[in-house]
């Protein structure tokens, strides 16, 4: 399996801060392990990814959008290839994501997210639990709440996300679990 950034993190390679604002804007980031590469904002054709890599597809971008001074709303699309395993990590904010397609292993270390299934039913999930989101499935996950996914089959998993998070910050930090 391969391990990859944390999902809408950067590396040194990547852009820092906020990211692109305007609509229409796009951004793709790839992260394998260990470094990311990021296409110039604003280009045509991202570039091709790495094997195993975790592309992020920044859709659009405002920072500062009404009603939330100091924030930064983001509308990305993950695609996480087979085999690929994303790092630990919290969201500086709130992340809103629906599996578009494919099928995610994942992970909550600590803390609680909620799970939307498509048919109208919420479960809670407490960490440390794992479990298989699908099509449909859509996980609120806030500040603080390590978590992490892992695409255990041969197909890329398609994930549709909105975050509202801290001004200048990363989409996702990394976390350092103890014994890892």
């Amino acid at each position: 399996m391969v391990m990859a950034g944390a999902c809408g993190s950067s590396s040194p390679a990547a852009t820092k801060g906020a990211p692109p604002t305007g609509s229409g804007t796009a951004n793709t980031t790839t992260t394998s392990a260990p470094a990311a590469a990021t296409a110039a904002p604003g280009a045509t054709t991202p570039a091709a990814p790495a094997a195993g890599a975790v592309v992020k597809d920044i859709l659009g971008a405002d920072v500062d959008p009404p009603g939330a001074p100091g924030r930064t709303l983001t509308l990305i699309r993950y695609t996480i290839p087979a085999a690929a395993k994303l790092a630990p990590h919290i969201h500086p904010g709130v992340q809103l994501a629906s599996i578009q397609s494919g099928t995610l292993t994942y992970t909550v270390l600590s803390g609680t997210i909620p799970v939307k299934h498509p048919n109208g039913n919420t479960e809670n999930l407490v960490g440390p639990t794992t479990t298989k989101l699908h099509p449909g499935d859509v996980v609120t996950e806030v500040d603080g709440v390590v978590h992490y996914g892992a695409n255990d089959t041969t197909e890329p998993v398609i994930i549709l996300a909105t975050l509202l998070t801290e001004d200048g910050k990363d989409l996702a930090i990394p976390v350092t679990q103890p014994g890892s």
